[in-house]
């Protein structure tokens, strides 16, 4: 099983993490570890970091034995330029381009499957899902629709009665063809 992580805008230029990327290639993470650990490069610190942070995610999240993996891609992309400009002679400017990189970290196992342990995601206390109160709304509809039966057959009966009366008296019809004639200011 696959295990990615992903570190981004990272300031050294493309070219320089490339270096380091390429000691740790095809490593098991253990090797790889210590071959960062005793690099001088810029770049080792922050792909320590990756490396461990990939390392729990297959821990935590898929159940792998973090001694079974190894590292099958390292991808060293370009990422934002800050540039800036430097005072020369004679009035003119130089500009510095103050690069940096995203390094994107894949692990995979090397033997499949061993010690892989069942990971269940655990659900707070307070949980509640979204088919639950889809049913707790369908009871509660269906308690009041009992008890407004009777009540509203009365109220739309009355209701009906009283609107057909005022509709075909004319007072409502013209009131409302009064107020839509109006002029938007």
């Amino acid at each position: 099983m696959q295990v990615k992580a992903k570190l981004k805008n990272l300031r050294v230029s493309e070219r320089k993490a490339r270096l380091v990327a390429d000691l740790i290639r095809g490593k098991s993470t253990d090797e790889a570890k210590n071959q960062l650990k005793f690099s001088l490069k810029k770049t080792a610190d922050p792909l320590i970091k990756l490396v461990d942070s990939c390392i729990a995610n297959g821990v935590n999240n898929f159940g792998l034995d973090k001694n079974n993996l190894f590292i099958e891609q390292i991808k060293v992309d370009k990422g934002r330029v800050l540039k800036r400009w430097r005072p020369r002679a004679h009035g003119r400017a130089y500009p510095i381009f103050k690069r940096s990189c995203h390094i994107e970290l894949i692990l995979n196992e090397v033997v499949k499957g061993k010690g892989q342990k069942e990971v269940k995601k655990q659900k707070p206390d307070n949980f509640v899902s979204y088919q639950q109160v889809k049913k707790a709304m369908k009871e509660a509809d269906k308690m009041l629709a009992k008890k407004n039966k009777g009540k509203a057959k009365a109220k739309d009966k009355k209701t009906a009665q009283d609107s057909g009366s005022k509709l075909n008296s004319g007072k409502i019809k013209g009131a409302v063809n009064k107020f839509f004639r109006r002029k938007s200011m």
